[in-house]
């Protein structure tokens, strides 16, 4: 989940207007330096803080989070408004012990997938995306592949 362009815009914005800044006060130099420091802090920042949704082998793994696909039920895409309250709370399949992934620049569209594992600590896994019908279709069709499997 990459930060939207307007964000990295922002961010670069930013980097430009306090590199100018400096650059003003102690130089061109100096400016141009704090620019190229600030934009690869920029995209640094920005590829730390991006997990990587994926379903392969078995599991669910978003960043280095992962999960097995028998251990997974019921599938649902929540709209903006059902991650806006799950984001305060508010929502009462979304419960304290979910594993949760809505960086503050998420989109508005996420998946709520259920851990049947009571063993497991969490009773769910929480994931913003932008393609949230597309993930959500297709960890439904990756858990019933599983399931089918486990049941022959």
């Amino acid at each position: 989940m990459v930060p939207g362009v307007w964000w990295i815009v922002v961010a670069f914005l930013v980097v430009g207007m306090v590199s100018v800044a400096y650059g003003a006060a102690l130089g061109a130099g100096v400016g141009l330096v704090v620019f190229v420091v600030g934009s690869g802090i920029v995209l640094i920042g920005t590829r730390t803080a991006t997990d990587t949704i994926v379903i392969a082998d078995g599991e669910l793994s978003v960043g280095r989070a992962r999960v097995p696909l028998h251990v997974l039920g019921a599938v649902r895409v929540l709209a903006s408004d059902d991650v806006a309250r799950a984001r305060r709370g508010f929502d009462p399949h979304v419960t304290d012990t979910a594993f949760t992934r809505l960086p503050p620049w998420g989109p508005s569209h996420a998946v709520w997938v259920e851990v049947a594992d009571d063993s497991d600590p969490h009773s769910g896994w929480l994931v913003a995306s932008r393609h949230a019908d597309d993930f959500g279709r297709e960890l439904t069709q990756a858990i019933a592949a599983c399931h089918g499997r486990s049941g022959e």
